[in-house]
């Protein structure tokens, strides 16, 4: 597996991933990615900015004639490391008023679910905000994504309250919030 940033070759791969998501929340009965967001300009300003990663599989195939090394997007993530305004004004209380990333738009390729992708995506980010010297991630979902809730919930988030978003098409969108704080040894700074 390998962790890096997006190009603007990764796009449609992304964007694949993305789809098969959207199929997913709408089978769940959510409304969430339902109205046209994430699209191509979303993902292409994202890459622009340097905030987008995805997860890569990695595979050879040994042919008599020739080593193949192929490679596969599974999953990605955008880290944000800007200040959004609905975090400022949370009904409920963040664990710090640190610096911190959001995640955002967070998908795995449907076809592999279950694999822990997920999580190898969120181990990779945390390594990223260490890098940063930034130990706090934040994230939002929709009120009923149970899936993305235990997800975080899992993976050492705590609920801390309720934002409501600021951007089209969902403004005014009620998303449930979330902040990890990362633990790192004492050394590394």
């Amino acid at each position: 597996m390998n962790f890096r940033k997006s190009t603007f070759n990764d796009v449609d791969g992304i964007l694949e991933i993305i789809e098969k998501a959207k199929i997913e929340l709408r089978q769940l009965g959510l409304d969430q990615w339902q109205n046209g967001y994430p699209n191509r300009e979303v993902i292409e300003n994202d890459v622009k900015n340097g905030i987008s990663y995805v997860l890569e599989e990695i595979s050879e195939k040994n042919d008599k004639s020739e080593n193949q090394i192929s490679k596969k997007i599974v999953g990605t993530i955008v880290l944000s490391p800007k200040k959004e305004i609905p975090y400022s004004k949370i009904e409920g209380k963040w664990i710090t008023n640190d610096d911190y990333i959001v995640i955002h738009r967070l998908a795995v390729d449907s076809e592999i679910k279950n694999k822990g992708i997920a999580t190898k995506i969120l181990e990779f980010s945390e390594k990223e905000c260490i890098k940063n010297k930034i130990l706090s991630i934040k994230a939002d979902t929709h009120e009923n994504n149970e899936p993305m809730k235990k997800f975080l919930e899992k993976n050492g988030f705590s609920y801390c309250g309720v934002i409501y978003l600021d951007r089209e098409p969902d403004v005014g969108e009620k998303r449930i919030a979330y902040e990890k704080i990362i633990k790192i040894p004492h050394k590394l700074f």
